[in-house]
């Protein structure tokens, strides 16, 4: 099997016909025809169904698609791992986050990996749990952080949870916390020592930060759990950054991690609807990809990762002006 078979392979399926690879890839349809023809040949199954209206993956098409990915994959960082011996020393370092691993990471995740590595090219993405678990599998990240969710773990894919990193449970089980603007009606109606019920705020303005009703969703899963009936979303936000900005704004009820809670509290911007009972926690840890070598960038990003818990375990402080030491 050619490498180049892979690539040309891949090429088809994001192009969703040969007309249009064969465009990219800069080569005739009947080369690449031919090409894809050898290469189910080779294989002995037949990887697409071709129609009038394109080409799509059959059922060991889409099989060998996500190993061949990670393959490609691979190999370009085996490339680019070549290049640096003789050319500029440029890499680039693809992480992902969730919402809560930004939140408590960022921005000084990002700034210690430009110190440590310089001439690292660095690409943030933050994006639901459960999205970033195929950008991983698939290579296109090379680590997330973000919360375990529900789904299955991929046999392609290692989580580390914070607490087998470092023993700090702060990190390892995240209790998120209800937040609501200053002067919130909620806090004038409910203003009991024991808290808020869920029952009393159901029927809330809600923002969730994650896909309603999803495996992330730690909403839902916590009014399931106390069993009463999910509520519904008002508005789904991806970034913390412009929920914090929404829930200022308006009567939109959300969650946020306690660190971040009590930075906006000092600040004045929100301040804690107490709950009677605490919402289901949050793990925390790394998604990398099973049995591929991390990059030099990548294992620097996993130690700072581990040295920022460590210091929120310890102070409770969102973020810090000294340097870190990994």
């Amino acid at each position: 099997m050619r490498l180049q078979s892979i690539e040309q392979f891949i090429a088809v399926v994001d192009a969703g016909s040969i007309r249009g690879a064969a465009r990219q890839l800069n080569m005739s349809q009947p080369a690449l025809t031919r090409a894809l023809q050898q290469l189910e040949e080779e294989l002995g199954v037949q990887l697409m169904d071709r129609s009038g209206r394109g080409v799509t993956p059959t059922a060991a098409g889409s099989a060998f698609l996500s190993r061949a990915r990670v393959a490609d994959a691979e190999l370009r960082k085996a490339a680019e791992e070549a290049k640096k011996t003789v050319g500029d020393g440029t890499r680039l370092l693809a992480l992902g986050v969730s919402p809560v691993g930004a939140s408590l990471l960022l921005p000084e995740l990002a700034i210690t990996l430009r110190r440590l590595h310089p001439k690292t090219r660095i690409r943030l993405l933050e994006t639901t749990p459960s999205a970033l678990l195929s950008l991983v599998r698939d290579e296109v990240m090379d680590l997330a952080v973000t919360q375990r969710t529900r789904i299955h773990l991929d046999a392609g894919l290692d989580y580390r949870p914070l607490a087998e990193i470092q023993i700090y449970r702060p990190l390892a089980e995240i209790q998120m916390r209800m937040a609501v603007r200053p002067g919130h009606p909620l806090l004038s109606q409910r203003g009991k020592k024991a808290g808020c019920s869920l029952t009393d705020i159901v029927g809330a303005s809600w923002l969730y930060m994650t896909a309603h009703d999803s495996s992330d969703d730690i909403v839902s899963r916590s009014f399931i759990a106390s069993g009463l009936p999910v509520p519904l979303p008002a508005v789904h936000c991806g970034s913390y950054f412009v929920a914090l900005d929404l829930m200022a704004a308006t009567d939109m009820v959300g969650v946020l991690p306690p660190a971040q809670l009590r930075s906006c509290m000092r600040s004045g911007q929100l301040v804690e609807l107490v709950l009677a009972r605490p919402l289901i926690p949050i793990q925390l840890g790394l998604y990398t990809r099973s049995g591929s070598p991390p990059t030099a960038p990548a294992k620097s990003a996993a130690a700072a990762i581990v040295a920022i818990s460590k210091r929120l375990a310890l102070t409770g402080e969102l973020r810090s002006t000294v340097p870190l030491v990994v």
